[in-house]
């Protein structure tokens, strides 16, 4: 599931900063539910929860959230006892965001809260062309 606005979710922590890790969040809720959904559903069972971007529109980008097999580049962190990993493209544009999981009037299903896609709004550009002038645009931005 996408997210867009989590203002109507549960307020999320305040996320403190580590120089070092990829400063990706999970909220109670999200992380309880996916705690869940690792312990009831047989086909998750040791796989890492993913987070990672499906495209980009006008808007902004379209996450997915899923559990996954892990690539050899991909970088492994832990929140609290779950296994979560992320590609190192998704990282440069998702550093800092906050995964909550909502069961309301917009759906059901893991929201991503981004403070930095606002950089990256605008005209929609081809997967080949997107990647190289938001890569330019991520480098500016943590300047």
């Amino acid at each position: 599931m996408t997210n867009k606005d989590i203002s109507k979710a549960e307020t999320p922590p305040t996320p403190e900063a580590d120089e070092t890790g990829p400063n990706i969040f999970l909220t109670p809720g999200a992380l309880a539910q996916a705690l869940h959904l690792k312990a009831t559903t047989p086909e998750y069972e040791g796989l890492p929860l993913r987070l990672y971007i499906e495209g980009k529109g006008c808007d902004g980008f379209y996450y997915g959230v899923n559990f996954d097999k892990a690539e050899p580049d991909d970088l492994h962190f832990a929140v609290e006892t779950l296994e979560c990993i992320i590609d190192d493209r998704t990282l440069l544009f998702c550093k800092g965001s906050i995964i909550d999981w909502v069961d309301d009037e917009r759906g059901r299903g893991f929201l991503v809260e981004n403070p930095k896609e606002k950089n990256f709004r605008g005209k929609f550009y081809k997967k080949s062309t997107w990647r190289t002038r938001l890569e330019a645009m991520a480098q500016v931005s943590e300047s």
